[in-house]
């Protein structure tokens, strides 16, 4: 029993490792998955790994599509005022509705650029699908934290710590 306890130790020890390096590496990934049951449960663990994120101002970041759903998803950002903390903010989740307008005004926009170029400001937004990966540069000024979430599923959240 104690083989078990320390190989799930050491499994569980090298799976955050790697959640680090990539993190290091400037990538951040989708994990988790949905589940529904007719009359009985909704359930999703939809999440971006790792959460938060560190990158010099002008560096970039990739986001990749991992996770076990054929769903597309958003990185937003948002004032840390607009994350939903409560399952009624998911649903009733306004920023969503202003992040949908800029991706769909005037047809289909992938790319959301509100201020300058790169992710710097409210509203700036990326849409990427099952199997593929957003990059982009970060180009808010040093000091800033960018607060962000997939406006599809508002409820996978994520921070950018610009140094």
């Amino acid at each position: 029993m104690r083989k078990l306890v320390s190989t799930v130790a050491v499994l569980g020890s090298l799976v955050w490792l790697g959640s680090i390096a990539s993190a290091a590496q400037g990538v951040i990934k989708t994990g988790g998955g949905e589940m529904f049951v007719p009359n009985a449960l909704i359930q999703s663990t939809l999440k971006f790994i790792p959460g938060p994120a560190r990158v010099s101002s002008g560096g970039a970041l990739t986001w990749v599509h991992a996770d076990q759903t054929l769903a597309p998803h958003t990185v937003s950002i948002v004032d840390q005022s607009e994350l939903p903390g409560d399952i009624e903010e998911v649903f009733e989740c306004a920023v969503c509705a202003e992040i949908f307008e800029g991706h769909f005004a005037g047809g289909f926009n992938p790319v959301v650029d509100v201020g300058e170029p790169g992710l710097d400001t409210r509203l700036d937004s990326l849409f990427f699908e099952p199997g593929g990966q957003v990059t982009a540069e970060v180009s808010a000024p040093p000091g800033t934290t960018l607060y962000y979430l997939c406006a599809i599923h508002p409820w996978m959240q994520g921070s950018i710590s610009v140094g």
